[in-house]
């Protein structure tokens, strides 16, 4: 069989007739806008390096003129310190640029470490702790790293418009970092009268680099930089100055300049401030120069831009064209899916040429014919009539398969529904009879036991009328009040809507009532209590609790309150940790006497007490005095 280009699909024949040449396009349009992209890059780097040398500048000079004011303090040039402090306030000001975030210094650079050990010799030049000598070694040596890191700036410039104006500017901080230096030495020399041999050729040595980088200066400027050198370096200051270094470098000696150390001060400040004045102008040319090539690049940019976007929209303007003449063919294949797509499987499509695209609007037919079944039978399917029959188009038809079985498996799982559910009613209803019957009779055993603890306390209340022992009599009233106390609690169980848990502050009040009224007490006792709200405990540690709390109310109704006098008891159980709970008991009753309650007195009431704590795992303190009694008991619920 020959192959023929008009055998292959309608998609492979139009990619391949327009794929090819826009292909071509693009990567050669590609290709430039990568350029522009990368000299943008590269242009917007040197600009913000441009601009980070000029803040170092900016420190490098704040360094050497407070550089040469400490030296002239230290040698009593200068003994007013206002001008130690202004040349300190500038530097610091410009040490502060260092720090913001927009500066984005590189990594190469680092301006504040440099600058770090400047504090500790400001303090050292306050004290007088340091020599004008080592003064300016030391400012020299934070001079001369910051030059370096800035050498480091230069050499990655990576622009070849711009590394010429760098190189010259570089050379114009040297000289000017040499200048200063070569000032500050001057100004000692001055101040004490000369230089020995060894001093003298290091000054030379400077001077010789100082003439070295103003060569190279003006070799690398540009000639704006270099016409508005030649405009601000000159006058009779920066002759004079030019003359005396000459004067040094030629004859090697500080004799016959004629000059105060004063003098000399003046004329070699205002000297360093018009080259200062060279070095603004040197890094504005640069920033400007690149902004400029940057702003150009960045036009080039959005020219090439402009040419890629116009060659996509030949290419989209071309794909139009082509695919017009499709349109008609395929619109109708086009509406009946998106029919389908919206669940819509009523439409056909009417399409009936022999290409490519009658065969597959005959396979769309069939499977809309497919669904259309399957979707009918799916309804009935979930509508519940698992009896509804499903068409299987041969052993293929993986989604009639599968809806078969989805329907036989529905149909088993409802069966299976229906007898789980039977049987779990059944269940049920026999665990809530069990239920009812439990509780009915577990509420029929507290009823019961609350009785017969009663029927005990009427025993003992009876049996205590004919007693005529005081003593015993009190005895059996305890007595009854202990087993009252217990009753109350099988009270509130019955009562209640939990058989197993009671509501302690509700347990207290009634408590406090029961009490009141088996020891006839009169309205002037009154009582306070706090209790933690929705605390709730169960019986084992109710009953131990309840008698605690029986026999502190009673020993406070007996023995605190002597005479009908008034009284106030003060009740407080709070949650401590986990399963820990504190009891606080006061009354302000006479109190114990101090051998009675630093001693275990053996009454039974004292021993319950410590026995009960003992049993729900607590610790229990006692306070007495002449303003009552108080309880702490830190116990454990089980």
């Amino acid at each position: 069989m020959t192959w023929r280009f008009a055998d292959l699909p309608i998609r492979t024949k139009f990619l391949i007739t327009l794929g090819i040449p826009v292909l071509g396009l693009v990567l050669l349009i590609g290709k430039q806008v990568d350029s522009s992209l990368k000299r943008s890059d590269v242009l917007g780097y040197v600009t913000k390096q441009a601009r980070n040398i000029r803040v170092i500048g900016d420190v490098m000079d704040g360094l050497q003129n407070e550089s040469a004011v400490s030296v002239a303090t230290l040698e009593g040039i200068l003994p007013n310190g206002n001008f130690l402090d202004l040349a300190r306030v500038q530097t610091d000001a410009y040490i502060t640029r260092l720090k913001d975030p927009n500066l984005s210094i590189d990594p190469l650079l680092r301006p504040a470490e440099v600058v770090q050990p400047l504090v500790n010799y400001r303090r050292r030049v306050d004290g007088r702790n340091i020599s004008a000598a080592d003064a300016e070694a030391v400012y020299r040596s934070m001079d001369s790293e910051l030059l370096r890191n800035l050498n480091e700036v230069s050499k990655q410039a990576m622009d070849p418009e711009t590394n010429n104006k760098l190189f010259a500017h570089q050379s114009l901080l040297n000289a000017k970092s040499v200048l200063s230096d070569i000032r500050s030495r001057v100004l000692r020399a001055l101040a004490k009268g000369g230089f020995s041999s060894a001093e003298i050729g290091e000054l030379n040595e400077r001077i010789a680099l100082y003439d070295t980088n103003m060569l190279l200066f003006e070799r690398d400027a540009t000639p704006d930089v270099l016409g508005i050198f030649h405009s601000t370096f000159k006058g009779p200051d920066v002759s004079l100055v030019r003359s005396i270094i000459g004067t040094i470098h030629e004859k090697r000696t500080m004799t016959g300049l004629g000059m105060q150390a004063s003098e000399w001060w003046e004329i070699s400040g205002r000297t360093l401030q018009r080259m200062r004045q060279v070095e603004d102008s040197s890094i504005n040319s640069i920033i400007a120069a690149s902004e400029g090539i940057s702003s150009a690049a960045q036009r080039r940019l959005f020219t090439v831009l402009i040419a890629l976007m116009g060659v996509v929209g030949a290419v989209g303007i071309m794909a139009i064209v082509i695919m017009r003449g499709l349109r008609n063919t395929i619109s109708e294949v086009t509406e009946a899916a998106s029919a389908l797509a919206q669940g819509d499987v009523r439409e056909g499509i009417p399409v009936t040429s022999k290409d490519e695209v009658g065969h597959m609007a005959g396979s769309f037919n069939l499977m809309i014919e497919a669904i259309r079944s399957l979707s009918a039978s799916a309804d009935a399917i979930g509508k519940g009539n698992y009896n509804t029959p499903v068409i299987v188009r041969g052993e293929q038809d993986v989604l009639g398969h599968s809806l078969t079985r989805m329907r036989d498996n529905l149909k088993a799982a409802k069966d299976r529904d229906v007898q789980n559910n039977m049987a779990l009613r059944r269940e049920k209803e026999k665990l809530e009879q069990a239920n009812a019957r439990i509780e009915t009779l577990i509420k029929e055993i507290h009823h019961r036991v609350k009785n017969n603890l009663q029927v005990v306390a009427s025993m003992l209340r009876l049996q205590s009328g004919h007693i005529g022992d005081e003593h015993l009599r009190q005895i059996f009233a305890q007595s009854q009040s202990r087993v009252a106390s217990m009753a109350l609690i099988h009270e509130k169980l019955y009562k209640g809507s939990d058989l197993a848990q009671v509501d302690l502050s509700q347990y207290i009040k009634d408590l406090f009532a029961e009490l009141v009224q088996l020891n006839k007490v009169r309205e002037n006792i009154r009582y306070r209590t706090a209790i933690d709200p929705d605390l709730v405990l169960d019986l084992d540690t109710m009953v131990p609790l309840g008698l605690i709390l029986n026999e502190l109310i009673t020993n406070s109704f007996k023995h605190a309150f002597g005479n009908g006098q008034e009284g106030f008891i003060n009740l407080r159980i709070h949650r401590a940790e986990g399963q820990r709970f504190d009891l606080y008991y006061a009354d302000n009753g006479k109190g114990i006497a101090p051998e009675i309650a630093g001693s275990d007195t053996g009454t039974l009431g004292r021993s319950l007490i410590d026995s009960l704590v003992e049993q729900l795992n607590g610790f229990i303190t006692l306070e007495s005095d002449g303003s009552g009694t108080r309880y702490h008991i830190r116990f454990r619920a089980n």
